[in-house]
């Protein structure tokens, strides 16, 4: 170039240019390099100073040696894209070149090699720069995005506001080969109101979740979601096939548990009616005059009899620890009186085996504390008849002592109670299946000692119901201890507004007298043990046999009391006590309802209790019970 440039000219990196090309140069967005004969850089517009580096001096630098641009021809050697420019004169391009700066940074450039001449030699070239970095990480996003719908392996199905399907992908395609549908259209893959909901989604702009639909052998749950800028509705199906199979699954053992639930306790109800007119009769006989050959047949009546009902409680015990509704109540809980309601209860089968039975209860254990003493009566109980049961010479030990607490939980209290017994003892085999369901020792043992194997397993969950343990120690031929531990809580400690009421050997003598009785039960025989029961109470007995008779009899008769069955024609007991309590409304007077039921659960119980009776006693009913029943009624209506 002339080194006489006229004024119109600026000198801009070293090279003259004009003032218009100059605002052109820097206005543009592309990279532009000026090269010489020998490619090297004579000029930078500010955009390709931007590209090496703004602080970066590449002037008189070979373009090869910043930018690296030789490609490879179809014969593998390689060419570099200015030679093949100065060579044919035309304009070379290379779509897409990776370049790394100096600072480590990344580009993807598309060049442009173009031809330069002054007055018709050739004097270098132009290499326009054009940065792809960001627009084709754009585009790359967009096509994995893109087969991230196609390769999905679920459906995706897109529709235009008119219902018409606009794409499905392979997943679609693949589902619809599997039912056998690909030549029956996409119709049938939807509900038959898909347009509705396809309008119902563009409306309202909110997606519609895992709507079912049965195609083929296949259950498919589909969901839409509308894009409204674009009025479009993308569906995404799910496969839920092996889901709905589990759900029925389970929503049929459910129905199969509710519906064994139901047949116990129908059968508790059923089997405890009868047993109520057994257990009745034998003991009203018990207290007639008999020859001793009778009074035996009897005593073995009524001995069998019980022992069916510990089957029955047994069994229905063992239904609710497998439905997981076992529950356990909290009540204040006397010790020693517990612990001698149970030896009383056994003392009788011990001495006809002249069996001793002790108790050992270390000085520092709690008189009272708060449990559920039922349950906690019921464990020692069996273990006790077990080690009775099964030991012929000795006797039988119960001993409770203080455990301390677990440090996170202060105020639990923990007993450990042990039994143990001079019996006949375990081997380890036998002690490894002890505390499984229907396990007993050996297979002739039910036959020898009696039982349904269901008792150990019982006393192990309502243990660790109860945050405890419960283990066996065992020599064969030498007799076996039990220990388990029970974490309980402190008794509350209240005022005693009143005296206990005692149940001694003559208070249990003790007639309720001036009481007239109103006994509802549809049950004959019921009747006639009820009615024989208040009649040596020395209670007026009347009768109603269905719920409408009773609350008839109550309208137009005064009562004390009533003994109110549940089951009964017509209307039964709930509905028959809350007629009853409706009628009392807006009045001083409140009639005490004793509900008769052979239900056993708390479930039943609260029933009672919500439908207005006071009391609830549970089949089959005993002298002793309805005795204490009536007498404590009695004491509150007075007080």
């Amino acid at each position: 170039m002339s080194t006489s440039e006229p004024p119109s000219k600026i000198q801009l990196s070293r090279v003259p240019i004009g003032e218009d090309t100059s605002l052109i140069l820097e206005a543009v967005p592309e990279s532009i390099f000026l090269l010489d004969r020998d490619n090297r850089m004579l000029f930078l517009n500010p955009a390709a100073q931007q590209l090496v580096g703004r602080t970066r001096d590449v002037i008189g630098l070979g373009f090869h040696d910043l930018i690296g641009c030789l490609t490879s021809s179809e014969d593998e050697t390689r060419q570099c894209p200015l030679s093949r420019m100065a060579g044919t004169g035309e304009l070379v391009v290379i779509p897409s070149h990776f370049w790394t700066r100096e600072d480590g940074t990344q580009f993807e450039l598309s060049l442009s090699f173009w031809p330069r001449t002054y007055q018709g030699v050739p004097a270098g070239g132009v290499v326009v720069a054009r940065d792809l970095t960001d627009a084709m990480e754009i585009q790359r996003d967009v096509q994995r995005a893109a087969r991230l719908a196609e390769d999905a392996p679920n459906p995706i199905v897109e529709f235009d506001a008119t219902g018409a399907m606009l794409y499905a992908n392979t997943g679609m395609l693949s589902l619809m080969g599997q039912c056998g549908l690909l030549e029956a259209g996409i119709e049938v893959m939807f509900p038959a109101n898909l347009s509705t909901m396809l309008h119902e989604c563009l409306e309202t702009d909110s997606s519609l979740s895992r709507i079912e639909h049965v195609v083929a052998d296949r259950v498919i749950a589909w969901s839409f979601f509308p894009l409204r800028s674009l009025e479009l509705v993308r569906a995404y199906g799910l496969d839920i096939t092996s889901d709905v199979a589990l759900r029925r699954a389970k929503e049929a053992a459910e129905e199969s548990a509710r519906a064994k639930g139901i047949f116990l306790a129908t059968m508790s109800h059923e089997l405890r009616t009868p047993m109520n007119g057994v257990l009745g009769c034998t003991q009203l006989l018990k207290d007639t005059s008999l020859t001793d050959q009778q009074r035996e047949l009897i005593e073995t009546m009524h001995r069998s009899a019980e022992a069916l009902l510990t089957l029955v409680n047994d069994i229905l015990d063992f239904s609710k620890i497998e439905a997981g509704k076992m529950t356990l109540e909290v009540a204040d809980v006397n010790l020693r009186t517990l612990i001698g309601d149970v030896t009383t209860l056994v003392a009788e089968l011990a001495s006809k085996k002249k069996l001793a039975i002790s108790v050992k209860i270390d000085s520092d254990v709690p008189e009272v504390f708060r449990g559920d003493p039922i349950r906690l009566r019921q464990i020692l109980f069996n273990l006790v008849g077990n080690a009775i049961k099964f030991t012929q010479h000795g006797g039988v030990t119960v001993a409770v002592s203080l455990k301390p607490p677990p440090s996170e939980q202060s105020e639990v209290v923990v007993l450990e109670w042990s039994v143990q017994d001079t019996g006949i003892g375990l081997t380890p085999e036998q002690q490894a299946q002890l505390f499984k369901a229907y396990a007993q020792a050996e297979a002739s043992t039910a036959r020898r000692f009696g039982g349904t194997g269901l008792g150990l397993m019982i006393c192990r969950q309502l243990v660790e119901l109860m945050g405890g343990v419960i283990m066996v120690e065992s020599m064969f031929s030498k007799g076996s201890t039990f220990r388990y531990t029970t974490n309980l809580l402190p008794a509350i400690h209240r005022e005693v507004a009143a005296s206990p009421i005692r149940v001694d050997q003559q208070g249990a003598r003790e007639q309720v007298t001036q009481l007239r009785v109103l006994v509802a039960d549809d049950n004959e025989i019921n009747q006639v043990v009820a009615c024989k029961f208040l009649q040596k109470l020395g209670c007026q007995v009347e009768v109603a046999r269905t719920g409408r008779e009773a609350v008839e009899a109550i309208s137009r008769t005064t009562y004390d009391i009533v003994l109110m069955d549940c089951e009964m024609p017509e209307m039964d007991g709930y509905d028959a006590a809350r007629e009853v309590r409706r009628c009392e409304e807006g009045t001083s007077k409140h009639l005490p309802i004793i509900a008769l039921t052979g239900h056993t659960s708390e479930e039943d119980a609260q029933k009672c209790r919500q439908a207005g009776m006071d009391r609830v006693v549970t089949k089959p009913v005993t002298l002793a019970v309805l005795r204490t029943n009536l007498q404590e009624l009695a004491r509150n209506a007075d007080s």
